[in-house]
């Protein structure tokens, strides 16, 4: 039976056929119909799965073999079978002919992914045979008047309302990428407040913000006490991916300066004196400035101790390291922002 990509999860919770083919050239949507597919198989408690790639020289009767054979587990197993561009041709065409026939016997699941279909081949008797005998899911792009939509339904499913405007705003600058306005969804559901909705104003700033973010920046709003950006920042570097012992490493760095410098305060010696001493430059001073008023020798130590937790925490303790270093972005900032709650 052929079917819609948005049709796919409800057919599934129907039943689960023993073959599913899925065809088109949208990465995104290809690749979480394969999730959603692997993952409806585990609720079965189906946990092995083989996965083979087809290319010029494929044995194709290795896929008869594999369904023919035992488990390892002696149980069910998912096999995969990705053909890309490439084409089952007569061999192949025999074997899935065979594999359809055989199903009803055979404890498998077999998930088969590839390029769009031609015409020729949607014509062949083991397109048909497929068709009759499981599912086939045809994936198709996103047009340019479908997208806005597509970005709003995306959004309310990770908890975000965009006004129209702002919805074709985002789809302007994705240029069409269901992948980058994916990534885009997924970074703004870090910004913003629950139940907040965003007009197109809005969005153009986070996006922004989100994308000029540096190691730097992080630092510097933290010594400047801005816990609500210091959070943003955060945020923001965490989804374009940066690593974690980079963001310790950028917070740690100027923590210790902030404890010698508080610690030598508390001693009566001159800030511009210090501040020489520890080579900070005129420029980052007024930020030092802020944060010694904000910091006791004791506090500074704390966020030391903070940090070798974070350290600890990469190094495989077991403790949670986002939330770590939020609370070590959140106290070496001094506030306690509004958008920690989001």
């Amino acid at each position: 039976m052929k079917i819609a990509v948005n049709k796919l999860s409800s057919s599934l919770n129907k039943q689960l056929p023993k073959i599913i083919w899925l065809t088109g050239d949208e990465p995104l949507q290809m690749q979480e119909a394969a999730d959603l597919i692997r993952s409806k198989v585990k609720q079965q408690g189906i946990t092995e799965r083989e996965v083979y790639d087809v290319g010029a020289q494929f044995a194709w009767h290795s896929l008869l073999e594999a369904t023919a054979s035992l488990s390892l587990f002696g149980d069910s197993k998912l096999i995969e079978v990705r053909l890309g561009a490439s084409k089952p041709g007569k061999p192949g065409g025999e074997v899935i002919r065979t594999l359809c026939q055989q199903l009803a016997n055979s404890p498998d699941i077999f998930l088969f992914t590839s390029n769009k279909l031609d015409a020729a081949q949607t014509k062949s008797a083991w397109f048909k045979a497929v068709d009759q005998a499981g599912l086939i899911v045809q994936i198709w792009p996103i047009s340019a008047n479908q997208l806005p939509q597509w970005i709003s339904q995306r959004c309310q499913t990770s908890g975000l309302t965009l006004e129209p405007a702002a919805a074709t705003l985002l789809a302007e600058k994705v240029e069409g990428n269901l992948l980058a306005a994916a990534q885009e969804i997924e970074k703004l559901s870090l910004f913003v407040n629950k139940g907040e909705v965003l007009n197109a104003e809005k969005l153009l700033s986070l996006i922004e913000d989100a994308s000029r973010y540096s190691l730097f920046d992080l630092a510097d709003a933290c010594l400047e006490g801005k816990g609500n950006r210091a959070v943003r920042i955060l945020r923001g570097l965490q989804a374009e991916g940066t690593e974690a012992p980079l963001l310790l490493w950028a917070l740690t760095r100027e923590i210790r300066q902030a404890f010698h410098l508080a610690y030598k305060l508390n001693d009566g010696l001159p800030f511009d004196t210090l501040c020489q001493q520890l080579r900070i430059w005129d420029t980052r001073k007024p930020l030092y400035a802020k944060a010694s008023k904000r910091l006791t020798p004791l506090q500074a130590q704390q966020l030391l101790q903070l940090a070798n937790q974070c350290d600890q925490a990469i190094k495989g303790s077991g403790e949670p390291l986002n939330d770590l270093l939020l609370q070590l972005v959140v106290q070496f900032s001094g506030q306690a922002p509004a958008l920690i709650s989001s």
